[in-house]
């Protein structure tokens, strides 16, 4: 038997091993200052890392005029060539296909394969909603959502709202990521202040020692920065693969955990 070795490319070696789409997740908790350009900017790193993205947005309802993961799931026959049609990158709207699998009597594994058939076998899977059904969907996988937090006044509340569902039901530990705008000093004092009270508030009523990850996102939409590309590549080699085990691997390396991401609290 092969000896495994630790070193830096072990990672990236993993990634080839597991079949099947990735899925990462990203709560929704009211803060689209911070949600947004973090799902926009990852979303275009993986693009250009050759990845085909599908993001299921929780946040939109599906309609007749404007169909998506309700309309997917009630339709059995899919077509011969999966979701391989579909275009680099799709949103889909699924606020209402996502509360039917949450209701489902297996939300998990049963919900899990079923969003399989709506990626690319080589493709990336977005999951962005609400805490709640976050829960029902991930609970006791063992995933690390992303939780995003930015200068408004609101969003140290909904997040530490999100994140006490998050911990107590659903036992995720998310990863916290402060957006930074470049050049903005105010702003970016005031998302610190707003991270500062979320690790407290977390590690005096929730017990949870938690470390915040500031991230700065470049402004207009433009490229994503070297810091960008490196989060989107380290939540592709933790990331959950859709296959015939919907459970993340034992022996995975852990490389999204918080302290790894020292390098850049420290650099900002």
């Amino acid at each position: 038997m092969l000896d495994h070795y630790a070193n830096q490319a072990s990672g990236l070696m993993g990634l080839g091993c597991q079949p099947g789409p990735k899925m990462i997740a990203m709560v929704s908790h009211g803060d689209e200052h911070a949600e947004l350009p973090l799902l926009w900017q990852l979303c275009l790193s993986w693009v250009q890392l050759g990845y085909s993205i599908t993001v299921l947005d929780g946040t939109t309802a599906e309609s007749d005029a404007n169909p998506g993961l309700e309309q997917l799931l009630t339709n059995t026959h899919w077509p011969d060539d999966g979701a391989s049609g579909m275009s680099a990158w799709t949103v889909v709207p699924s606020a209402k296909g996502l509360q039917s699998l949450c209701a489902g009597q297996d939300a998990q594994t049963g919900s899990l394969q079923q969003l399989r058939h709506m990626v690319a076998p080589e493709g990336v899977l977005a999951l962005y909603c609400n805490a709640v059904w976050m829960t029902s969907l991930l609970g006791d996988l063992h995933a690390e959502p992303l939780l995003a937090v930015s200068s408004t006044q609101a969003s140290l509340l909904t997040s530490y709202m999100a994140l006490k569902r998050l911990l107590i039901t659903g036992k995720l530990k998310p990863t916290i990521i402060h957006m930074v705008q470049d050049s903005n000093q105010a702003p970016r004092a005031n998302v610190m202040r707003t991270s500062s009270g979320l690790v407290a508030c977390a590690k005096r009523f929730l017990g949870y020692e938690c470390r915040a990850v500031n991230v700065q996102v470049p402004r207009n939409d433009s490229q994503p920065n070297a810091e960008m590309q490196s989060l989107a590549l380290r939540l592709l080699e933790n990331s959950m693969t859709l296959g015939a085990r919907d459970v993340p691997s034992q022996d995975a390396h852990p490389l999204l955990q918080l302290r790894r991401f020292d390098q850049f609290a420290e650099s900002h």
